[in-house]
């Protein structure tokens, strides 16, 4: 079940981040997402819309299919969830969901194929929310998603507290969780063969400021990540870090809406000779959107990722320097970063370009569920920042050539809501090879197909 439980943590660890992700990411343009949104509540009439006991169940079954030089996957994987709101007291609630994942997988690797298929049942969220008449204060506690900024730092679920104060111009947000508590085949977490072994245990404290003028919102960051796994003395791969950033987000001249965020991540981990390494690494996630006011109401998009990199680390889903250094300037995170289906890159010596469009095809049509079908196209080129090393991509390590160019990948989508409980979607993405892979090393496909269900 070995070759099982690395799909496993594949599909749930880097999928989740875009079916949950409240990122900026392209997919942010299609009405409807493809799973229920972070926190989701879906209010049954007047008679729950304050008071009461609401529940339902939400059904995602899906298809994926990624092919490569040296092999091929089709992997179903079916997820329902099944939660529950309770009123507790004014403008206070109790939301629980349980989620319930199938899997199934079929490989094939030259001659060699298998298939596994494995059930995982978990608590998904449980916290209890309240807040002010007019939300001014809120608290949350529980298991619940917790994300800072564009999410690139931390973007997924934790055991903890979040608190804020929201005023016209200005906002302030406090928060920490824990992720140990998580199951460890369900747990995003994880660097090192110990974090899997020991479930990622890991503590997490920040906060963000944000002043509010017209239509910007300025805000400072700062994350404390504190690794508490146990080490082993041969090899120890305690990864601690922090998180510093600035950042905007905005709309101006009506049409037009942009986000930029600058983070420098210091800390300490060890390296290939166990000697404990300096962290020095900063990232840059922006992207301006364009909404033109003409019929299919198109949207230009542009976005520019950077995620610095070092000469001695081939792998940034990894805690440890595969080198022998004293300072590690690669960056790693514990957020989401949507950089293309197919290469679904790890933000670490990489500049991510990218430019589509998309589109509603039927805005003027009679048919209002028509009307809620929409269509994305774009382009993304992949270039390195030290070109002696790697980089990750969702397969494995690679691009190991001393050469800038990574390559070039194309992604296209529909959404479409067909009724308010129903929708469906559909993405297909290509992965070119660059210079920076050896000559025999082929594109990569990838295409996953789904529908939302809600009840």
């Amino acid at each position: 079940m070995k070759f099982f439980k690395i799909i496993l943590f594949l599909f749930i660890a880097l999928f989740s981040f875009n079916l949950y992700a409240q990122s900026h990411t392209y997919d942010s343009f299609f009405y409807g997402s493809e799973a229920d949104d972070d926190m989701k509540v879906m209010d049954a009439g007047d008679s729950f819309a304050n008071k009461g006991i609401q529940y339902g169940l939400d059904l995602n079954p899906s298809i994926i299919y990624q092919e490569a030089d040296d092999y091929r996957l089709f992997t179903c994987l079916v997820n329902a969830r099944v939660w529950a709101k309770s009123y507790l007291w004014s403008d206070s609630f109790l939301y629980v969901r349980v989620k319930d994942s199938f899997l199934g997988v079929i490989s094939a690797a030259d001659s060699y194929s298998s298939v596994e298929s494995d059930n995982l049942i978990d608590l998904d969220l449980a916290y209890i929310d309240t807040r002010s008449s007019a939300g001014a204060v809120t608290f949350a506690m529980g298991r619940k998603y917790f994300s800072m900024g564009t999410g690139l730092v931390l973007d997924d679920r934790g055991d903890g507290a979040e608190f804020s104060v929201n005023g016209s111009l200005y906002s302030l947000r406090l928060l920490g969780m824990y992720t140990g508590l998580l199951l460890k085949d369900n747990n995003p977490y994880g660097f090192s063969d110990r974090d899997t072994a020991d479930g990622a245990k890991r503590v997490f404290a920040g906060g963000t400021a944000s002043f509010h003028y017209l239509n910007h919102e300025f805000y400072l960051l700062g994350l404390v990540e504190v690794d508490l796994s146990e080490q082993d003395k041969a090899q120890r791969t305690k990864y601690n870090a922090q998180y510093y950033g600035a950042g905007a987000t905005g709309v101006f001249k009506e049409n037009f809406s942009y986000y930029a965020e600058f983070i420098y991540q210091m800390g300490s981990g060890y390296d290939a000779a166990n000697e404990k390494t300096s962290i020095s690494a900063f990232a840059v996630n922006s992207g301006l959107d364009w909404f033109i006011p003409v019929a299919l109401n198109p949207v230009i998009m542009l976005q520019y990722a950077f995620g610095s990199g070092d000469e001695k680390r081939s792998n940034y889903a990894t805690s440890n320097l595969q080198g022998v250094d004293a300072d590690d300037s690669g960056f790693i995170y514990f957020g989401s970063f949507n950089g293309g289906y197919a290469f679904r890159p790890r933000l670490g010596n990489m500049h991510v370009i990218s430019a589509g469009a998309s589109c509603v095809p039927f805005a003027n049509s009679s048919s209002a569920r028509l009307k809620k079908m929409s269509l994305m196209a774009k382009y993304i080129y992949y270039m390195k920042d030290v070109t002696s090393a790697g980089v990750t991509g969702v397969n494995e390590s690679g691009g190991g050539l001393d050469e800038a160019f990574l390559g070039q990948g194309i992604d296209a989508a529909l959404r479409w809501e067909i009724y308010y409980d129903l929708s469906f979607y559909i993405n297909y993405g290509v992965f070119f090879p660059g210079s920076a892979y050896s000559s025999d090393t082929g594109e990569t496909q990838f295409a996953m197909a789904g529908v939302n269900l809600s009840f």
